[in-house]
């Protein structure tokens, strides 16, 4: 992939307007419309509307705009750090691709380093697996962590197991009601649209995405993978989610004290999927990374 496109994308995304965007990169409108598709080909997904009323980031553009700029600025750190006269002395940089936020990455982090000296970990979340099974054949990302039941076509390096629980407002009175739900029906509840029809939550979704529910009915609010925009839909909103029992540990301390978790037998397999090809010097950090995202 050309570096160059994500360049054109965020000066397309900083001014909403392809004349302005195109005189910053000395392009013309053709060659950046150009490579404003061939970015939207590799992740998937459309990054801009054009309309009435001009251009505007769709909501996958927004999302995509941080992660791109997180990823040019280690891009140039990379540039400017690594030290081609000596091994020793290079920094290197691994990109991390995730469906959810993997949590304990500075313990992970601090582990490879006391392994091999000087390493940046830099994370993109919130992709989904189509998203950055592309980024991963197109060089952009070394590894990835997903749900296996969605890379079937793939062999993971590494699978483990996630357990998964229920995040309620402490005290809600939808905590006994889904107790009660629990014990009577184990893993098969389901969540109900507004009409009373099943709408069946497979699990490997869940790691993309997490639904945010409220009321007795469990109509859906949103779905999303920031943790704080969940805790704070489900105090302000008496509302629940199911999640990863690991992404417990992002949550600030102060806030648990306003939270009531409810375990659950559901599990789901993970697994590390790494690029089709990988730097000689990045292959024992890719190795470590893979083993202690599994148990840390």
């Amino acid at each position: 992939m050309d570096i160059r496109n994500l360049e054109a994308f965020i000066v397309l995304a900083e001014t909403l307007n392809y004349h302005k965007a195109s005189e910053r990169l000395y392009l013309s409108q053709p060659a950046l419309t150009k490579k404003i598709h061939g970015l939207e080909d590799i992740l998937g997904a459309s990054l801009f509307t054009r309309g009435p009323n001009g251009t505007r980031l769709t909501d996958f553009g927004h999302k995509t705009l941080e992660n791109a700029r997180n990823f040019l600025t280690h891009y140039e750190r990379f540039k400017s750090q690594v030290h081609f006269d000596s091994k020793e002395d290079m920094v290197r940089h691994l990109y991390v691709g995730s469906c959810f936020p993997i949590h304990n990455y500075s313990q992970i982090e601090r582990q490879i380093v006391a392994n091999k000296g000087d390493i940046v970990l830099a994370l993109v979340t919130g992709l989904s697996v189509e998203q950055q099974i592309n980024l991963l054949n197109a060089g952009m990302l070394h590894v990835a962590v997903m749900p296996l039941a969605s890379i079937a076509q793939l062999e993971p390096k590494k699978v483990f197991t996630e357990r998964l629980v229920y995040i309620f407002k402490k005290r809600s009175n939808l905590i006994s009601k889904f107790r009660t739900a629990l014990s009577k029906f184990g893993n098969e509840i389901f969540p109900k649209n507004s009409t009373g029809k099943k709408e069946v939550a497979e699990l490997t979704d869940c790691l993309n995405v997490f639904p945010i529910y409220t009321g007795d009915n469990m109509h859906l609010l949103l779905k999303t993978n920031d943790i704080m925009l969940i805790v704070e839909m489900i105090t302000k909103n008496s509302a629940y989610t199911c999640v990863p029992k690991r992404i417990l540990g992002s949550i600030p301390e102060y806030y648990m004290d306003f939270l009531e978790i409810v375990e659950t037998d559901k599990k789901i397999d993970l697994g590390v999927v790494w690029a089709k090809s990988i730097d000689n010097h990045l292959i024992e950090d890719v190795e470590n990374f893979s083993t202690l995202v599994a148990n840390v």
